[in-house]
């Protein structure tokens, strides 16, 4: 479940925003909070898992017809791609209007997400 960033969570998003070696200095991490904090742009979701309390952050801008990830950092416990699959099925609940885009690294990723997408659309449309 994704959670919209507050202040009251802002211990809790660095610790998962220090995993990204670009923010690993204090300094960086809290610039990119404050980022976060002042630009309507840009959000920070926490997500949760179903079995765990919070397991990571998710970064995102937002565009007149999509958003952009980021980047997102989960606990290592729980990085895996059914994990990331879930992130972008919540992305696109909550943005359902938008084309989902990511950084460099998520681009194979999100292309994967949208593959199983079309086959489970394809096979909900045979079996009605």
């Amino acid at each position: 479940m994704l959670i919209k960033y507050s202040n009251d969570n802002r211990k809790v998003a660095m610790g998962f925003l220090s995993y990204i070696s670009d923010l690993k200095e204090l300094s960086n991490l809290e610039r990119e909070i404050d980022l976060f904090e002042n630009d309507d742009t840009r959000q920070l979701y926490l997500w949760k898992s179903e079995f765990a309390d919070y397991a990571g952050v998710v970064a995102i801008s937002i565009e007149s017809n999509c958003i952009y990830i980021e980047y997102f950092s989960l606990n290592p416990s729980f990085r895996s791609q059914s994990n990331e699959f879930l992130i972008y099925d919540e992305l696109k609940a909550i943005y359902p209007d938008k084309i989902i885009l990511g950084n460099r690294k998520l681009v194979n990723s999100i292309r994967d997400w949208e593959k199983q997408k079309l086959l489970i659309d394809n096979e909900e449309v045979e079996t009605d």
